[in-house]
Formats: structure tokens, C-alpha cells, sequence
């Protein structure tokens, strides 16, 4: 790997520090000739596609208002007014912009190929380019590290992204069929609230009014029992990601902590030893 000018070249040992800026990997074969030339960058990372919000969101907003407004008209006519009036705020308030999970499950998806690619790089590096060409205590160690460690990590991560992905999904679909509900909620009962409430003034009609108001109110309270149902299975879903992340820090990390660093890995420093490489590192 290239160093400054004048020093000698040094290996990046599993677990320590790695260099802050763009390095490159000479691949030799057993007689030392150069195949060729890699450039490494420390934490390598996709740039994802830009995504733009559709807008339904917006849209809905702007369309919902005007039937909210007549639906809370007809609430405070038919004496209803404050008990309509909580469950209308609560009903609206758990709308939620669907593209927001959409987006994200996009990422998280993403992530998942970023990380299974990364993995399999790895992986045919050392069998294609190292084992056929070296042997010794080094090369050892680092088939054990990259077979027991870095391949089971990522792995583990990649299972998390899908995973992740998959609640995003879900999220997604109840945010939107939610949203849709709501509307279709206030889009059926404006008008019929809109032409009670004009026979109002007669009790016959107040009666109707008063009916049709509280028929709003139980189909507003059953949308949001359902956000709520919902909310607490998704919350459970997270959580149980989160333990599993809790489980790789733990197997990864001193004590679970990345503050602490990851686990020692008890190589030797004479690996690194530039004149010690002879022995360490055996040509084929």
C-alpha cells in the first residue's frame, strides 16, 4: 500500500486505524510483479439516486381543507361541535406524507446491495487474488478475519437492511391506505353534512343532522383506533431490530460500546514489521 516518501510501507491491521484519505493496493503475484492497482477509500459509500416527492401529500392536504371546513360547519350546527370537533383534529392529525417511508425503504434497499457488494468484493479479493499467490502466519490471519468477522458482519447487516426495508414497506402501505381513508371518510360525508345541515333549522332535520354527525364520529374514532394498532405493531417491529443490532454490537465491540473501540483481535505487531514480511507473507 502506498506510504508518504521515505517511509516505509505499512499494513492496516484489522482493528486499527484506518487511513483517512485515498490509498492504493498493489496486487502482486509470487514473483512480486504487479497485476494491478486498487484504489481503497476509506468508508466507501454509494451515492443513492435522488429521489423526488410526487407531491401526493400536498395535493391531499390542499383537497381535504375545503371538506374539512364544511364537515366542522356542519359539527358546530348540530350542537355536536366540541366531541366532533377532537376527533376530527385527532383523525387529521395522523395523516402522514407515504413517501417519507417510500423513500426511505429506497435507502434501506439500497444500503442492503451496497452492503452484499461490498461483502462479495472482499471475499473474491482474498480467494482470487491472495490465496493463490501467498501463504504464511498473515495470510492466515487474515482468511480467519475476513471468513469469521467482516463476512459474518456484513452479512448480518445485510439481513438487518432487508429487514428494515421490509418495514419501511409496510409503513409506507398503512401511511398511504391510512391517508386515503381519512379522505374517502371526509369526501362521502361533506356533502351529506353540507345538505343536512340546511334542513336544520327544523327538529326533524336537526335530528338527521345530529345522526349523520354522529356517524362521522364513529367511522373518524374506528380510522383512528386503527393508527393506533398500527403504530404499536410497527413500534414492535423496530424494536426487535434494534435488538438485533444490539446483538452485532455486542459481538463486534468491547462491551457492546463503539465508543470502546472493536474487539482486540490479539495479532502481533511484528506482523506489520516491514522486515519481518518475508516471514509473514510467503510467495507461492
Amino acid at each position: 500500500m502506498s506510504t508518504p516518501s521515505g517511509e516505509p510501507p505499512k499494513l492496516v491491521m484489522p482493528g486499527a486505524n484506518a487511513p483517512t484519505t485515498d490509498r492504493q493496493l498493489h496486487i502482486t503475484n509470487a514473483n512480486g510483479t504487479v497485476q494491478r492497482t486498487v484504489t481503497v477509500s476509506p468508508n466507501p459509500t454509494a451515492v443513492p439516486q435522488p429521489r423526488t416527492d410526487p407531491g401526493f401529500y400536498r395535493r391531499l392536504i390542499a383537497e381535504l381543507n375545503p371538506l374539512r371546513q364544511t364537515t366542522r360547519s356542519a359539527m358546530a350546527i348540530s350542537g355536536l361541535g366540541l366531541a366532533a370537533l377532537a376527533i376530527d383534529v385527532v383523525a387529521t392529525l395522523n395523516l402522514g406524507n407515504p413517501f417519507l417511508f417510500y423513500d426511505r425503504r429506497e435507502q434501506w434497499k439500497d444500503m442492503s446491495g451496497l452492503l452484499e457488494g461490498h461483502r462479495t468484493n472482499l471475499w473474491r479479493s482474498f480467494f482470487d487474488d491472495i490465496a493463490p499467490n501467498w501463504s504464511g502466519r498473515a495470510v492466515e490471519t487474515l482468511q480467519q478475519y475476513i471468513r469469521f468477522n467482516v463476512n459474518g458482519l456484513y452479512s448480518q447487516l445485510g439481513k438487518i437492511s432487508d429487514e428494515m426495508s421490509g418495514v419501511m414497506h409496510g409503513q409506507y402501505k398503512e401511511v398511504l391506505e391510512y391517508d386515503l381513508s381519512v379522505f374517502g371518510l371526509y369526501a362521502t360525508s361533506a356533502p351529506m353534512l353540507r345538505t343536512v345541515a340546511t334542513m336544520s333549522a327544523h327538529p326533524v332535520g336537526r335530528v338527521a343532522l345530529m345522526t349523520q354527525v354522529g356517524l362521522f364520529m364513529s367511522a373518524a374514532g374506528n380510522l383512528v383506533k386503527q393508527f393506533a394498532d398500527v403504530y404499536n405493531s410497527y413500534e414492535s417491529d423496530l424494536n426487535k431490530l434494534e435488538l438485533k443490532l444490539n446483538d452485532l454490537r455486542g459481538a463486534f465491540y468491547e462491551s457492546g460500546d463503539p465508543a470502546l473501540g472493536a474487539r482486540d483481535l490479539h495479532l502481533t505487531p511484528r506482523i506489520e514489521d516491514p522486515a519481518r514480511l518475508g516471514t509473514y507473507w510467503v510467495a507461492k
